[in-house]
């Protein structure tokens, strides 16, 4: 029986560690023993998380695939990882794998909790699948068809991976709004039309809220014409904020959904589970030009706890290598 020593981060009370922990690698038939490469932040839930501004009443439902701990006490959290199978069955041995596991070196999951990452995809670039797999969920969510003008509002990586995703479809028009003007030249990048005031939205048919900040809300209830559809893919924690439902909100009939991950809409669900959504987030990140959403400045394991301090200015994937 053979022994490895992984390390992994912790959060506790809004301070980050790195804590070792004894693997006994006799693994069950069903099971991978998975050596890191890399781990990626999802900045915005991550920091969420780490400033303890998960509420109590969505705890059991913010669970990530593999935490430990909980989320008012020692935590082990995150949900981007790529590694190589070190050990378990053929299929899946020497692969190189995207899980939702934690940040941590090593660790050992059930095999079909892993998806394989197919040759052509960059290994750094396959971090962004979560990501990819929010936008998704949004599409499914919102049902956008031919000649929809869409707006985007936040040009963070989810943001901007949805403004990526309505681009690449036909007949469908597509603007992302942010403040930042830092912003236009990704987007540029990406052949997305940008803008930075949300006054331009009085014309969409579609907004996407990425932005995270949730008083953006009633500046778009404001800004909307009739029948607008409101999408929302942030998640604010324990931000609040009154919504003016009685004013612009109910004279023009607008709709407001919430596009969250963790469950694909019915319609969609007799054909589509969580994994086999994750496979086609895999291949749709073939494009090449997505790999100016990563920071090409990477950090260590042990950089993770004044990461999270300092915190994350460029708004880009930030890359761990192990």
């Amino acid at each position: 029986m053979n022994q490895y020593t992984a390390q992994s981060f912790w959060v506790s009370k809004k301070k980050g560690s790195i804590k070792k922990e004894l693997l006994d690698t006799s693994i069950e038939k069903d099971e991978i023993l998975i050596k890191t490469l890399y781990s990626g932040i999802s900045y915005g839930t991550e920091k969420i998380v780490f400033d303890g501004q998960v509420p109590k009443n969505q705890f059991s439902f913010m669970r990530a695939p593999h935490q430990v701990g909980e989320f008012d006490s020692d935590l082990k959290y995150g949900y981007l990882n790529i590694g190589k199978v070190l050990e378990g069955p053929k299929k899946y041995l020497h692969k190189h794998v995207y899980t939702m596991f934690p940040h941590q070196s090593m660790y050992i999951i059930k095999a079909s909790l892993a998806s394989i990452i197919p040759n052509d995809i960059p290994l750094r670039r396959a971090l962004l699948t979560a990501n990819m797999e929010t936008a998704i969920n949004a599409m499914w969510d919102s049902k956008p068809s031919i000649g929809d003008r869409t707006y985007v509002i936040g040009a963070g990586i989810v943001g901007i991976l949805m403004a990526y995703i309505l681009s690449e479809t036909f007949g469908i028009d597509v603007i992302i709004v942010d403040k930042d003007s830092k912003k236009r030249r990704i987007c540029k990048a990406l052949g997305l039309l940008y803008k930075n005031d949300l006054k331009c939205i009085n014309e969409a048919d579609i907004i996407y809220e990425c932005s995270g900040n949730a008083d953006v809300l009633n500046e778009l209830i404001l800004n909307c014409s009739l029948e607008t559809k409101i999408c929302i893919l942030s998640w604010y924690g324990k931000q609040q904020t009154k919504i003016k439902m009685g004013e612009n909100c109910f004279s023009r009939r607008l709709e407001i959904i919430f596009s969250q991950v963790g469950n694909i809409t019915a319609y969609k669900s007799k054909k589509w589970n969580n994994l086999s959504r994750r496979l086609l987030a895999l291949k749709m990140l073939k494009d090449k030009r997505l790999d100016i959403l990563i920071d090409k400045k990477e950090i260590f394991l042990r950089d993770l706890p004044a990461f999270f301090k300092k915190g994350n200015p460029n708004g880009l994937c930030k890359v761990v290598r192990y």
